[in-house]
């Protein structure tokens, strides 16, 4: 005996689970002044971006997550360490290879991807804490933090936006249709 959802039914799920998707997925985006503290006290600045690149926030990085085999909030790009690192090298060192995404991270780190991990959480600004090794004035992320930019004209990056994980209902939304689905 077969069973069928009836369209209109099928119509308003998929509705109601894009607006909730499209609510959950839109960043905020704040530029803020954070004191950062290493060998020397420094005041060091959230870098706006530039007119090619904008900043994203600060972002967890997902290395020591469960069930993430170690992969990086910025992953399937290049990195490059540096002991002279900035912004504006790590953006432009991304711009070379066309990626969508710009990460800087523990003072020297620079991370290019087409992709921010869905389970890189936006954290407060004040997370993003440690000088760039060769312009301590900026902020090069932190500990476990990335300091994220986007690239405003790539088409890559076209679309992508940074995805927190996904919220409880729409998992258990997604398992009742589930055992809907099965019922038939």
């Amino acid at each position: 005996m077969a069973f069928s959802i009836p369209t209109a039914h099928i119509s308003i799920l998929i509705a109601f689970l894009a607006a909730l998707s499209l609510a959950q997925a839109t960043p905020t985006a704040s530029s803020t002044s954070t004191s950062a503290t290493s060998t020397t006290t420094a005041t060091a600045n959230i870098y706006p971006g530039t007119t090619k690149w904008e900043y994203v926030g600060c972002q967890n990085e997902t290395t020591l997550m469960n069930n993430t085999n170690g992969l990086r909030a910025l992953n399937s790009g290049v990195s490059e360490s540096l002991e002279l690192m900035t912004v504006d090298t790590c953006l432009t060192y991304c711009a070379g290879g066309n990626y969508a995404f710009a990460g800087l991270e523990y003072t020297k780190e620079c991370y290019c991807s087409q992709l921010l991990s869905a389970l890189s959480a936006k954290l407060p600004d004040s997370k993003c804490n440690l000088p760039c090794a060769g312009n301590s004035s900026q902020v090069c992320g932190g500990s476990l933090a990335l300091t994220v930019y986007k690239a405003k004209a790539s088409k890559e990056g076209t679309g992508i936006t940074v995805r927190q994980p996904i919220s409880s209902s729409v998992l258990a939304l997604g398992i009742a249709l589930g055992v809907l689905l099965c019922l038939a």
